[in-house]
């Protein structure tokens, strides 16, 4: 009973040893490759599966943190569900803005300004 336990604790510590790595190695890819990427996008790895969060300018520059994650050796999945651009979330179509539910000021029209004189 208490190998089992110790065959499993060591396989569980190995496991967070080896995704610790891949991180490493993920965020040195990304500093590396465009030190302010590095500076926006956090890294977490799970089970092989690297996580990406955080916001970058634009599209193109999230695709190129996703290449740059799955080139590491290693890296099993890439869930970039949480990396965000400043135009749109990855995985959404951006919607057109709902007219009525606007909360902008509008000037009252210079026809009733005219009726009050």
């Amino acid at each position: 009973m208490k190998t089992h336990s110790f065959q499993h604790y060591s396989h569980n510590l190995g496991m967070a040893v080896h995704d610790a790595w891949i991180t490493t190695r993920v965020r040195s890819a990304l500093a590396f490759s465009e030190p302010t990427l590095g500076m926006h996008v956090n890294v977490k790895t799970h089970a092989g599966t690297v996580a990406l969060s955080g916001r970058v300018n634009t599209h193109k520059e999230c695709e190129r943190v996703v290449e740059l994650a799955r080139s590491v050796n290693g890296v099993n999945e890439i869930d970039a569900k949480d990396l965000l651009t400043h135009v749109f979330t990855p995985g959404h179509l951006p919607e057109a803005p709902n007219a009525e539910e606007s909360t902008e000021y509008r000037p009252q029209s210079s026809a009733k300004k005219m009726d009050d004189q």
